[in-house]
């Protein structure tokens, strides 16, 4: 399973909420990520 090779992390949804990866288990997930250095 992808999930075990993914390790677990927490962020925030855009209403401010603690969301974990192991959230999404099971579910279709798009992970976007994007970063301005």
């Amino acid at each position: 399973m992808l999930l075990e090779t993914i390790p677990n992390f927490k962020f925030e949804d855009i209403e401010g909420n603690e969301v974990s990866l192991k959230d999404f288990v099971g579910k279709k997930t798009l992970i976007f990520m994007w970063a301005s250095w």
